[in-house]
């Protein structure tokens, strides 16, 4: 009681003055109102000395009140509050290093002097300002520092990954080549910290700089299926990447590499904390957009193993993992979300953090984004498309995204059919394709499907990368497989190609085009529609045709009339592709006949296909869909066009190109030609890097065969004279943050004519 009375002292003497004014004043005016009330008509003298009494009590009263009213915050200061927030203050600051400021902070604050308070408070905050400032340069010389020996690590572990691929070649036994894939892997791991602190400490520190210009957000994300859907096969997780189709009609304006980099880095997060049976979707959609901004939210969501709410406080910062124990178990130097969340702010975002412990994450970033229309392309004529998925499979998101983007395609009517009975009841007439949806491959439902449809309305099978080899008996039933992810370039390009084929079939032959060759062909194709499509392709070029619809029916006819070239299905009925090409060849052998080349025209086009057929004894290999410049590549392999002048002329543009067979780089030489290109071949890579560095190129193609010090020599020099680049890669192969140049371009070597073609076209147009 005494401490809080002492503590409101300057209150109660206040207090206690106001009331004994109050009260004085009071009595003085009543009393002499009294009196002069009395002497007002006795004594005028007297009743005017207490008329001036009442007045001057009245004016004390009033200045009491007024002196009371304007300064009642010094007065009536709060002291309990003022006193707790100093005291406060007081723990804030002690932990503080300087004794002296604390002792001395100490006793203003028992005087209750607020001057001298303030002062030391300005002292302390310059203090600290000062302190902030040293703490920045540290870190900038730390981030040099990180740079400088992270460039310094990068030339001796590059020799590392050379030299162990260089040895990895040798012959060795197996427990040498499991060191050496040891060595290989956790040398690629250290190059990938390695890089990975680089970036994080060029950004710390400034030095990255942001590259603005306006990309299309399909060409710079879509990628991003491909390069992860080996991964999720192997794990089997359902990956799926929704684009909306909204942002297919506008270019926006960013830094393509960065983001690419920032979702690559959340993608890999998210594989690495997902186990088997999971899923990831990445989601790249339009929010709003106004006045030349669009707002694209960027998400990636998993359904991995979470993150508790103490660790989302530290996830973000350099070299932490959500687990940081000794016994953790997902592996890592945690600069991967550190990196995004850099990088994010950067670009003006803010990188958030959903998540469940036991359950999964979303990690998300929203862009402002500059944004101009995009000159579309021509767009689809009046394609009415079915579409079928089992009951099972409707309500999944992947099907959701394949009914949204085909719902998407300008001039495409689709009509949904929601049971097997639905399909098989659907009027053929109103169908220009077919698309099936399926996750678990049901054969039975699907053969009934196709037997109704394959043989006069073309069929799209829709379905995993890990289904391919349990559908090679029934692929040659479709006319296209397209394995996710889905994305809605394959779905626009599948609707093209249905297109293109349907106008094959319905056009009338032109005979004013020029024919450039005079030949006779024999097709071999189960399907109608196939036949249709290959035996209007090949007399558009002049090519005779006769047609058999299984092997059987094919050696009757190769045994009565003479061919030039065989074009061979392999997946048919009576006596397959494989079986009737070594009939033939038997054939040929017993009567001492010229060999007649035969080409394999299938679906089948996964690595090792081309070379099983060849090893079969086909002399050639065309992968549906089909195309005239496929039949025309293949062809000239064999036989002369009938005239030079037919050659497409060329566009002035030179191209090097290395393969790593002479048949490939033979095939892809006469392509690149009959696309109009300067093509000059390269023997080997040594012959390569001599004319590169000679001659000047508009675009270089190659494969990368072996990660050695030659090869990262050529790489680099493509990297530094940023020069057009298609590269082929193994499916197995590790792509590296270098790749996603914007000029460099990766395609598998198992990639169909038509793919390669498509990125050749693209990668020139940037010339």
């Amino acid at each position: 009681m005494g401490e809080l009375l002492a503590k409101r002292r300057l209150e109660i003497i206040t207090l206690s003055v106001f009331i004994l004014l109050v009260v004085s004043s009071l009595y003085i005016f009543y009393t002499s109102y009294l009196n002069y009330s009395a002497l007002e008509t006795i004594d005028s003298n007297k009743a005017l000395l207490h008329k001036i009494t009442m007045s001057i009590s009245f004016f004390v009263l009033f200045f009491s009140f007024l002196v009371v009213v304007l300064k009642r915050d010094y007065f009536f200061v709060e002291v309990d509050k003022n006193s707790e927030g100093l005291d406060n203050l007081l723990e804030e600051i002690v932990n503080s290093s300087n004794t002296q400021k604390i002792n001395q902070f100490k006793k203003i604050l028992k005087k209750k002097n607020h001057k001298e308070v303030y002062s030391l408070i300005l002292k302390m905050i310059d203090e600290l300002q000062e302190r902030t400032k040293q703490a920045d340069e540290a870190n900038r010389a730390k981030s040099l520092f990180l740079s400088n020996i992270s460039h310094e690590l990068r030339t001796p572990i590059n020799g590392i990954l050379g030299f162990t691929k260089m040895l990895s070649s040798t012959k060795l036994d197996s427990e040498q080549r499991d060191f050496i894939d040891t060595i290989s892997k956790s040398s690629v791991e250290l190059l990938s910290v390695v890089n990975n602190i680089l970036d994080v400490a060029q950004t710390q520190s400034a030095q990255v700089k942001l590259e603005k210009r306006y990309f299309d957000i399909f060409d710079v994300f879509e990628p991003l299926a491909h390069l992860y859907a080996m991964e999720a096969s192997k794990k089997d997780i359902e990956f799926l990447l929704w684009i909306d189709p909204a942002l297919s009609y506008i270019l926006v304006e960013s830094d393509p590499e960065k983001i690419k980099r920032i979702l690559m880095e959340l993608i890999s997060n998210a594989f690495k904390f997902t186990k088997t049976d999971g899923q990831i979707i990445v989601s790249i959609k339009k929010e709003t957009s106004k006045e030349g901004i669009v707002v694209v939210k960027f998400e990636v969501i998993d359904t991995g193993v979470g993150i508790s709410d103490e660790e989302k406080r530290r996830i973000f910062s350099s070299f932490t993992q959500a687990d940081n124990s000794s016994t953790r178990e997902f592996s890592g130097a945690g600069l991967g979300l550190t990196l995004a969340n850099l990088w994010v702010n950067l670009l003006g975002g803010e990188l958030n953090l959903q998540s469940v412990e036991g359950r999964g994450t979303t990690l998300s970033f929203s862009l402002n984004l500059a944004q101009k229309d995009k000159i579309q392309n021509k767009i689809v004529k009046g394609v009415k498309a079915g579409l079928y998925a089992p009951l099972s499979l409707q309500t999944e998101k992947s099907h959701h995204y394949l009914t949204s983007y085909l719902s998407c395609v300008r001039g495409v009517t689709l009509e949904s059919f929601e049971s097997f009975v639905d399909c098989k009841e659907a009027k053929l007439d109103s169908l220009d394709t077919l698309y099936i949806h399926y996750e678990t491959i049901d054969k039975e439902e699907i053969q009934r499907i196709v037997a109704q449809y394959s043989s006069e309305l073309p069929i799209v099978l829709v379905t995993k990368l890990e289904n391919r080899f349990k559908i090679q008996d029934i692929a040659p039933s479709f006319s296209q497989i397209i394995y996710k992810p889905i994305t809605f370039s394959k779905v626009k390009d599948s609707i093209k190609i249905i297109q293109k084929n349907r106008e094959l079939v319905s056009t009338v032959p032109n005979p004013s085009i020029e024919k450039i060759f005079n030949l006779k062909a024999l097709v071999v194709e189960d399907n109608r529609v196939n036949q249709k499509i290959i035996v209007h392709t090949l007399e558009q070029l002049g090519i005779k045709c006769d047609i058999a619809e299984n092997g059987k029916d094919a050696i009757e006819l190769f045994k009565e009339s003479h061919y030039d070239i065989v074009f061979m299905d392999i997946q048919m009925p009576v006596m397959n592709g494989v079986m009737t090409t070594k009939e033939i060849i038997k054939y040929e052998e017993e009567h001492c006949l010229a060999h007649t080349p035969i080409v394999a025209v299938t679906t089948n086009s996964l690595k090792g296909d081309r070379e099983s057929y060849l090893e079969a004894g086909m002399d050639e290999y065309i992968a549906k869909p089909i195309s005239s410049q496929k039949f025309i590549s293949v062809i000239k392999q064999f036989y002369s066009t009938k005239s030079e002048t037919t050659k497409i002329a060329t566009r002035g543009k030179k191209i090097l190109l290395y393969r790593q067979t002479p048949t490939e780089a033979k095939i892809m030489s006469n392509m690149l030609a009959d696309l109009g290109y300067g093509v000059e071949v390269a023997k080997n890579r040594v012959e390569f890097l001599d004319l590169f560095e000679a001659k000047r190129y508009d675009a270089l193609i190659l494969d990368r065969v072996i990660n050695d010090s030659f090869e990262s020599m050529i790489m680099d020099k493509i990297y530094e004279q940023k020069i057009e680049a298609l590269i082929f890669i193994d499916e197995e192969s590790e792509i590296y943050a270098s790749d996603l140049k914007e000029h460099i371009h990766l395609l598998y070597q198992s990639s169909d004519f038509i793919l390669v073609e498509e990125e050749i076209e693209k990668m020139m147009k940037r010339r």
